[in-house]
């Protein structure tokens, strides 16, 4: 009886794993500075705990891609940073937050910087 249990246990454990949000695919965002917009896609793969992928951003008819590094991935909390460039050349910004369903929620934090920003990105369909 007790290895019933236990296993009943375990199995359950792993269908809610089974069932929770995955960070995998294609999430957009839109962030508006004053008159000016950007639109971000992030193109995202976990493998275990570890998470890759690519930042696709446009604004004003430019539009750049860039790698994520560092990309770690704890159950629901992910975080990973990216090299933007500028007009005042390179800084690295840490993106770390939760998946939420069909949302990533967190914060977006310059290198340096005491704090951070909100975003929230919408899986793409």
């Amino acid at each position: 009886m007790r290895k019933f249990v236990i296993t009943t246990v375990i199995l359950c454990a792993a269908s809610l794993t089974a069932f929770a949000a995955s960070i995998d695919g294609k999430w957009t965002s839109e962030t508006k500075f004053g008159e000016r917009t950007i639109q971000n896609t992030f193109n995202l793969k976990s493998d275990g705990g570890t998470l890759t992928g690519t930042i696709e951003s446009s604004a004003g008819g430019q539009s750049r891609s860039t790698d994520i590094k560092d990309g770690k991935l704890d159950g629901d909390k992910f975080k990973f940073s990216a090299v933007q460039r500028g007009k005042q050349g390179e800084r690295t910004v840490v993106y770390e937050g939760t998946v939420e369903g069909n949302e990533l929620k967190g914060t977006i934090k310059p290198e340096g910087m005491d704090q951070g920003r909100p975003f929230t990105a919408k899986k793409a369909e």
